[in-house]
């Protein structure tokens, strides 16, 4: 709580639920970044196992030569 002057609060209370939207308000922003990251790493993903299924399927159903 250092980054509050405690004379600009003199009531605690009201010190304490300033101090309270400040942190739910960051810890909101930081499980909206990793929520966003795990969509966009889900995507790649799922795109690189797509890409690998279709190539693997590609490969086995061509007949051999011999």
């Amino acid at each position: 709580m250092a980054r509050f002057d405690p004379n600009t609060y003199p009531d605690r209370l009201a010190f304490e639920a300033h101090a309270h939207r400040i942190r739910a308000e960051e810890i909101g922003k930081a499980f909206s970044a990793a929520a966003a990251w795990l969509n966009a790493w889900q995507h790649e993903t799922t795109s690189h196992l797509r890409k690998l299924a279709t190539s693997v399927a590609t490969h086995s159903h061509r007949h051999s030569t011999h």
